[in-house]
């Protein structure tokens, strides 16, 4: 069974200051993985493709620059950052489509009570509780 390894408050107090000191490392020098390079080059990839070019054919071309993926690794990173682009777009239309309704449905409560207290303003003036029109045919009886 594996033993938990524990160390001094001193000791993790010590690794973070130190973690802190660390001077800023320069742009250039900042390791990016495949995937998040794949997600920022995405449209220059694409437009790679409508120009003519392979995936293979672009693949060589990184190639030229130190970047050495497989034509696989190109693939499956565009299949999944187009399937990202889509779940993002479908949540903006979600927020988009609830907005709306929140904002028919405000409308709608605020249209009502007005339409109520037409209906309430008709009975009153009768005084009675009935309408109008039916006082009007007993009248005529």
């Amino acid at each position: 069974m594996p033993v938990m390894k524990s160390f001094t408050q001193a000791q993790w107090d010590a690794a973070a200051r130190r973690l802190d000191a660390l001077p800023e490392k320069p742009a250039h020098e900042h390791r990016v993985n495949v995937w998040d390079a794949m997600k920022s080059m995405q449209t220059q990839i694409i437009d790679a493709q409508k120009k003519g070019y392979t995936q293979e054919e672009i693949v060589q071309q990184i190639a030229q620059d130190g970047v050495e993926i497989s034509a696989g690794t190109l693939r499956y990173a565009m299949q999944r950052a187009a399937k990202e682009e889509k779940a993002v777009q479908a949540e903006r239309l979600v927020a988009t489509n609830t907005a709306m309704t929140a904002s028919r449905v405000k409308k709608g409560a605020q249209a009502k009570p007005s339409h109520s207290r037409h209906a309430r303003a008709g009975l009153q003036q009768n005084g009675d509780g009935e309408s109008p029109g039916r006082n009007a045919q007993r009248s005529r009886a």
